[in-house]
């Protein structure tokens, strides 16, 4: 099937890079990247097997366009997504830009599907939301998910959870990083060295995940399971419960926030 992505910086780049470790040969894929340095990073990578062009009008017909573009940058590729001569599926990874929006810009030779990935895709671990558009098709929801579960797990959810979702699972991996960081700096300050303590942190919390999904226990369960009664764990917990649940819905609402000012155009 010809895919043709639009924009390939940091997750069209890591999408890219995970059809081509993982698709056995399933797409025929073109890229427009109008940044020089980074179409010759990405084409030493994937290989002869992918087509780059700096302009769309470069772009053969596809049958399948991934956006990935800035969401500020959508009205500026619109003029030829709306020229496409025939019916094709436009997924779409632009935070906060709803399929209504993506419809209207794009045409109706579009049949829109919005997705979410997060940059876990880097590892097969990716986590992807995915939810159907106007002129979306069951097969074009089978499309994207089969786009992205090269790299991990996807779920259907409706559209009204995306801006949630992006908070959560897109913006999740560097909010994961952040507490990791954190972690591994008090350990620094405890008294071990900085190596020791940032793979502590790491491989505690690729475990910690590890954990909760193979076995489908919930983080409270888990929690319950690690702190004994007048433990280690306990007086860990008591001390983080203070602020812990606070921090959390202020960098939600924060994200999520931010999520509707970019369908805005802000």
């Amino acid at each position: 099937m010809n895919l043709t992505i639009l924009g390939a910086g940091r997750m069209g780049g890591t999408i890219l890079r995970m059809l081509v470790r993982g698709s056995g040969g399933a797409w025929k894929a073109e890229v427009c990247e109008p940044d020089a340095k980074g179409r010759e990073a990405l084409a030493k990578e994937t290989g002869a097997g992918v087509k780059f062009v700096g302009q769309a009008e470069e772009l053969s017909e596809p049958e399948v366009v991934l956006l990935a573009v800035k969401p500020a940058m959508l009205q500026a590729v619109a003029g030829w997504l709306k020229g496409r001569k025939d019916s094709y599926l436009l997924i779409s990874i632009l935070a906060g830009v709803t399929t209504e929006k993506l419809a209207a810009e794009a045409g109706s030779m579009a049949r829109v599907v919005r997705a979410m990935p997060n940059q876990a895709l880097r590892q097969n671990e990716g986590v992807t939301a995915i939810c159907a558009g106007p002129g979306a098709k069951k097969g074009d929801l089978e499309v994207a998910r089969k786009i992205f579960e090269s790299g991990g797990y996807v779920l259907e959810i409706e559209e009204e959870q995306m801006d949630v979702v992006t908070a959560l699972s897109g913006s999740g991996p560097a909010f994961m990083a952040k507490w990791a960081e954190e972690l591994a700096d008090a350990g620094v300050r405890a008294g071990l060295t900085p190596k020791a303590a940032e793979e502590l942190a790491a491989r505690t919390m690729l475990g910690t995940g590890a954990v909760l999904v193979r076995e489908k226990i919930t983080p409270g369960q888990l929690c319950a399971a690690v702190a004994s009664p007048g433990g280690t764990t306990e007086a860990g917990l008591r001390a983080m419960q203070a602020g812990i649940k606070d921090l959390a819905e202020k960098a939600m609402g924060a994200a999520v926030e931010r999520a509707k000012q970019l369908a805005c155009g802000k």
